[in-house]
């Protein structure tokens, strides 16, 4: 299928045909949201591109046939999720028609999409609230502390207790350390939700601008991989982060108020650092001439050796003052 067909002045035949095929990409990305893991992310990601396309081709009606078909997957769900996916998809489409005719940065325009996602998150949680006539997220929060404080009588875990080969004493330890970090996983979401959104609103511009491109519209590039590069005073979220899961050792009041927030800013600049760490492997890997076969089996290989990985986020912080790929850094 090609995508020549896209444009506003083409047959009838064709148009509808295009449409097809960008409602086909719609709801290929939002099924692979839904129901597969590990990818959802990026499929997330992908869903709002081909409305954007079709808006910045002053194709709106078919835009919003797009939105429509990528958010009734989300019905699976429920339909609160579906009209919000719908407003995501028609916000980004026309939100990045005003950016790009205004020739906004593209670091600015990331930004926009990350604060439009959690804006969306916030709505969700907004409209749900409304139909409940109470506070959804607490709501939500109290269902799940009663699942994990009950966790012992879920069907799964009885039938897990029925397999495993472990007196009575030992499997009430399992449970105990279990329930503990179920009881603090909420705690992490919003380092969670930045982290996920973050990544998200980056690939979510990376293939916007793959299918400009094929239209010349204007649309600017992020650098190559290779030189991706941050600020110096990123670090300090990582130093803040290990500051504060350090002072609950030494005071114990409010110890997991302060364990939380050092956790939460340590996965999403943990996390950065990890693709910062990442390019700066790549562009030593470029310096090198190594194949790209070769690149993807060693970093395969870091990612398979359990905590290997760590090495990344240090390579990524070295590389604020030792610079291993030689950038060009205006110094402040």
């Amino acid at each position: 299928m090609s995508f020549d067909n896209l444009n506003s002045n083409n047959s009838g035949t064709d148009k509808r045909v295009s449409l097809l095929f960008m409602v086909f990409l719609t709801v290929a990305a939002s099924s692979a949201a839904v129901f597969i893991p590990f990818l959802n992310f990026a499929a997330f990601s992908f869903v709002p591109v081909p409305a954007t396309l079709l808006v910045s081709l002053k194709r709106i009606k078919d835009a919003v046939i797009c939105a429509v078909a990528g958010a009734a997957v989300f019905l699976f769900f429920n339909y609160v999720m579906a009209a919000v996916i719908f407003i995501i998809i028609s916000g980004l489409a026309f939100g990045y028609r005003y950016f790009r005719l205004r020739k906004v940065k593209p670091y600015f325009m990331i930004g926009a999409v990350f604060l439009f996602f959690l804006a969306a998150v916030l709505l969700f949680f907004l409209i749900n609230s409304a139909i409940i006539q109470k506070n959804y997220f607490s709501e939500s929060v109290n269902f799940y502390n009663s699942y994990v404080n009950g966790i012992e009588k879920d069907p799964l875990i009885q039938n897990y207790r029925n397999f495993i080969v472990a007196d009575e004493s030992q499997f009430n330890d399992i449970l105990d350390a279990t329930r503990s970090f179920l009881n603090f996983l909420p705690k992490i979401i919003p380092g969670m939700l930045v982290l996920f959104f973050g990544f998200s609103s980056i690939l979510n511009y990376v293939f916007t601008g793959i299918f400009m491109k094929k239209y010349s519209l204007e649309l600017d590039l992020l650098p190559s991989f290779k030189e991706w590069d941050l600020p110096w005073a990123w670090c300090w979220g990582v130093i803040a982060g290990i500051i504060l899961i350090i002072v609950p050792s030494f005071n114990t009041g409010n110890s997991m108020f302060f364990y939380a927030i050092g956790s939460n800013l340590l996965i999403v600049f943990g996390s950065v650092y990890l693709v910062l760490g990442l390019s700066v492997l790549w562009g030593i890997f470029e310096r090198f001439n190594l194949k790209n076969s070769m690149k993807i089996i060693i970093i395969a290989a870091i990612f398979l050796f359990f905590g290997l990985f760590i090495f990344l986020p240090v390579l990524g912080l070295a590389d604020i003052w030792i610079n291993f790929r030689r950038l060009k850094r205006v110094q402040k």
